[in-house]
């Protein structure tokens, strides 16, 4: 069993499949938890389940855990905010767990179970990482997830919070703005800025508060000159 395999099967563990409202549902848990514990490919299992009615979100979430462990040798586990955040979104694959959201419906993302405006890194992190896919993909839940994402920059903004993290989100803020007012969001120079984001994020969202000095300065600078791109 690989390290991420061992970190999402202790994640899975921790999830209190118990509250689900059915032995169906605990069994499709149960099935899906075993299928990617004894998988010979993780991501290939994954990619697998992505492409499952109503489990992408889910699945994306697995990708973005697992990912995370692939880039931090050091990673034994997962936080408890993932924990939360799995289970979330299960719940809501299984239509169990009505998230009220701007916008409604199953394709928004992740926008009650990440708590959008808590500025949590975590959950800002993942929320990045799905915006920048729904964009690239095309998807129409895309201007939601843009929304979320300005509500998470607004409570960095106005809260205690590292001051890169909070420069970094005053400078997408700024960026997004400048999209959602010109309607960009189909632009291809958006989709190039976007593509360097969500890595420095993750990984400055991953690593220990001691050790996250400088890991946003590729996507900050990045955002810094955005407007150069569109003159």
């Amino acid at each position: 069993m690989t390290q991420a395999q061992e970190v999402v099967q202790s994640l899975l563990s921790n999830v209190p499949v118990d509250e689900l409202s059915s032995d169906e549902q605990r069994a499709v848990f149960e099935k899906i938890k075993e299928r990617l514990i004894s998988a010979s490919d993780l991501n290939a299992e994954l990619q697998s389940l992505y492409k499952v009615k109503n489990f992408s979100d889910f699945a994306l979430c697995l990708m973005w855990i697992v990912e995370r462990v692939e880039g931090n040798p050091l990673m034994q586990a997962a936080s408890p905010e993932d924990e939360t955040l799995v289970f979330s979104l299960f719940r809501r694959a299984q239509g169990e767990d009505a998230v009220a959201e701007a916008g409604g419906g199953s394709s928004t993302g992740i926008a009650g179970a990440a708590e959008v405006g808590s500025g949590d890194p975590a959950g800002f992190s993942f929320l990045i990482e799905q915006f920048t896919e729904r964009v690239q993909s095309g998807d129409e839940s895309r201007t939601v997830l843009l929304g979320n994402v300005l509500k998470e920059c607004e409570a960095v903004a106005a809260g205690e919070y590292p001051q890169d993290y909070k420069e970094f989100c005053a400078l997408a803020s700024e960026f997004l703005n400048y999209v959602s007012e010109n309607q960009l969001l189909d632009d291809i120079r958006v989709l190039n800025i976007l593509a360097n984001i969500p890595s420095p994020v993750a990984q400055w969202a991953n690593a220990a508060p001691d050790a996250r000095a400088g890991l946003l300065e590729e996507a900050t600078s990045v955002l810094r000159d955005f407007k150069s791109h569109f003159e």
